[in-house]
């Protein structure tokens, strides 16, 4: 046979074995029935692996690195594979618009990256199939399908009632004396100087925590945040669960002040205050939407429960070290 058309053979039979739909790779986790294989689990791994050693050219994973990022990749797999199956349950499927977008990007990527060998070399080298890359791609969709669901639903879920004790519960308006450990330039000031203001932090919040206490008075003596007035400002509680100085603010009752809060450019001393009414009626649309992302979010977690997840004993014999073996 012709060197050339054996070639061309061997080429077309490479790139069936890769686009193929059909997994040779054995279930790694399944997820409500769902049945996730090898191949894009190690995938998922490869995509949270930690690399240490990267400077000297060597690449070594401990355990505790391998722990880390199973952990990840089978949190984001039973996320995603819960998704598909509301999706199912609620009836939602992609549109033809979604669909064709998706073919659209996978086309764009192919040409982007010079043809379908550079395509598959890319495939090769992010550890994906042709199968995995499409479902990964597709996720976010059903993501957007599921929440627009959710969100559609919450129309009548959240009544003026249950969206005012929605807000009551997780708003809040915050108030705090900050007192600085670092200089001008942002670097942090000596042990001694950090120790010492501790010291008079610890003081501060002694009064600031008295029956008598004037918070605000304390504020305007005490405070070195230009950015804080007395009159505090109002946030959510996933704001304030992402801000380094203020994720205990919502362990507070209204108009409890918190011990000395060490962050790393100073101390803190909280005080939760109640939000006005006002509020709810200028930022009603906001509020939704964060109401929206709670549910969805609680939602989820709920919905985590009630689907049976099996690792098989395949997972066990994947590591960090060896997934190339199991992308097929």
């Amino acid at each position: 046979m012709n060197k050339h058309r054996l070639a061309f053979i061997l080429v077309c039979a490479l790139c069936f074995s890769l686009l193929s739909g059909c997994s040779p790779s054995p279930t790694a986790v399944t997820v409500g029935g769902r049945k996730v294989d090898a191949s894009e689990y190690a995938f998922y791994l490869h995509y949270n692996r930690i690399s240490t050693g990267e400077e000297s050219g060597t690449v070594f994973y401990d355990d505790e690195d391998t722990a880390e990022a199973k952990a990840a990749a089978l949190e984001q797999i039973v996320t995603n594979e819960i998704v598909r199956l509301k999706c199912e349950e609620f009836g939602l499927e992609l549109t033809e618009e979604q669909q064709a977008s998706l073919a659209r990007s996978k086309e764009y990527l192919i040409e982007s990256l010079g043809g379908m060998a550079a395509y598959l070399d890319y495939l090769n080298q992010s550890l994906l199939t042709d199968r995995a890359y499409e479902k990964f791609q597709a996720n976010n969709y059903y993501s957007e399908l599921l929440y627009d669901y959710m969100k559609e639903d919450s129309k009548s879920y959240f009544t003026d009632e249950a969206l005012r004790r929605y807000f009551a519960e997780h708003y809040a308006t915050v108030k705090y004396i900050y007192i600085s450990i670092v200089d001008d330039d942002g670097n942090r000031l000596e042990k001694e100087v950090r120790d010492n203001l501790l010291e008079s932090a610890l003081t501060v919040r002694d009064l600031a925590a008295a029956a008598d206490s004037d918070f605000e008075a304390l504020m305007t003596e005490y405070n070195q945040d230009v950015t804080m007035t007395t009159a505090g400002f109002v946030l959510s509680e996933l704001e304030a669960k992402s801000t380094e100085p203020l994720e205990t603010l919502f362990d507070l009752a209204e108009n409890e002040v918190s011990e000395v809060l060490t962050a790393s450019d100073g101390y803190y001393i909280l005080k939760r205050c109640p939000v006005s009414a006002a509020y709810y009626d200028e930022h009603q649309t906001d509020i939704f939407e964060a109401a929206c992302d709670d549910r969805f979010e609680d939602s989820m977690t709920v919905w985590k429960t009630e689907y049976e997840v099996v690792v098989s004993k395949v997972v066990d014999k994947i590591n960090l070290s060896n997934l190339a073996e199991y992308v097929k």
